[in-house]
């Protein structure tokens, strides 16, 4: 090489590798016009209410169906029940319907994901009931109730009628050790609320359990209620959610600067002075969800809780009207449940 040109040479290559290097500090949140949705193989003839991740296979429940895939996204099994409106509630091994029976009563079924022909149906009429009252199951939260971790509790609520106000029903759920039968399923206490009012529809906003108790949100204040049934409320003003996250617990209201915080497990609250976005959440993988109202298009939250970014959906959706009940991390992707759709990504785009 003529040496008169090699330290031009040089300088050009030089030029070149530096930029063909990463930066040093990658920016997660920024657009990705290279991410891709995947329309996932499974038809749906009901709108879609729930997606739930085990560790080894994704529920898919709708109106009228319940169907389980592998990680290959394999049906292994799909079955299917007369339609019911409220949104049902999942959990590893069960899960939970409100229908109505041929005399047009209320009949809970408790289900088990790895045995279709095996359904517990407690009739709404028969639990204990404060004298001179009925019970209608609350169908407008976020999910029918919500279960424990480990699926052996779960809890739901009614209204009390004609008193107006709220009771909550907590279950014990025993299955075999291959949970494929019930050993028993046992409603084993009542936990009356009788300063909540239950004139208005939609009072109660979401039921969750979280670090080992549950808590329930609503119009009039929020309650945390311990495995052993013991209520205690915690808020007197209106709560949206509750949500865990970096081993602290959040509870959402529903104007911008109602966002609380707990370090010790539900015990106190302390308000968290910034103004949030935050309302419905869902925490996936190491990413934070919030819709306005459940059913509504999830937006994706920065880890500083302030303003959602807006999620760029599959092509020839329409976020604005369709209907977004399930959410889940499973397999390494995110699944998106869409209408009849579901759509997975291993990125969740934003403008």
């Amino acid at each position: 090489m003529n040496s008169k040109l090699a330290p031009a040479a040089l300088l050009a290559i030089s030029l070149l590798l530096f930029s063909c290097q990463r930066p040093l500090i990658v920016d997660d949140d920024q657009p990705d016009g290279n991410v891709q949705w995947e329309l996932v193989d499974y038809k749906s003839d009901a709108y879609i209410q729930g997606l739930y991740a085990t560790p080894f296979e994704l529920y898919v429940i709708s109106e009228n169906s319940f169907a389980r895939l592998n990680s290959n996204l394999e049906i292994i099994e799909k079955r299917a029940f007369p339609v019911a409106n409220s949104i049902p509630a999942m959990s590893d091994n069960t899960f939970v319907r409100l229908a109505t029976n041929a005399q047009n009563r209320q009949v809970i079924e408790f289900h088990l994901a790895k045995n279709g022909s095996e359904i517990f149906k407690v009739l709404t009429d028969t639990l204990p009931t404060p004298p001179g009252n009925s019970l209608d199951i609350e169908t407008l939260a976020n999910s029918l109730g919500t279960f424990s971790t480990d699926g052996t509790l779960f809890l739901m609520a009614a209204k009390v009628l004609p008193a107006r106000y709220y009771s909550l029903f907590l279950f014990d759920i025993q299955q075999n050790i291959q949970h494929n039968a019930f050993v028993s399923v046992k409603m084993i206490k009542r936990i009356d609320l009788t300063n909540l009012d239950a004139n208005a529809n939609g009072v109660i906003k979401s039921m969750r359990f979280r670090n080992g108790n549950f808590y329930v949100a609503t119009q009039q204040g929020a309650w945390r209620i311990t495995p052993a049934g013991v209520a205690t409320q915690q808020f007197m003003q209106w709560k949206e959610d509750c949500f865990s996250w970096l081993g602290d617990l959040y509870m959402t209201g529903t104007v911008d600067y109602d966002l609380d915080k707990s370090i010790d497990n539900g015990l106190s609250w302390e308000r968290v002075n910034i103004g949030s976005g935050l309302r419905h959440v869902t925490v996936a993988d190491t990413s934070i969800f919030t819709q306005e109202v459940p059913g509504k298009f999830f937006s994706l939250m920065p880890k500083d809780f302030k303003k959602a970014k807006t999620i760029v959906y599959p092509t020839g959706t329409m976020p604005n009207t369709a209907v977004f009940y399930g959410l889940v991390y499973f397999n390494d992707r995110y699944y998106f449940s869409i209408d009849k759709d579901i759509y997975v990504t291993t990125k969740v785009p934003t403008e």
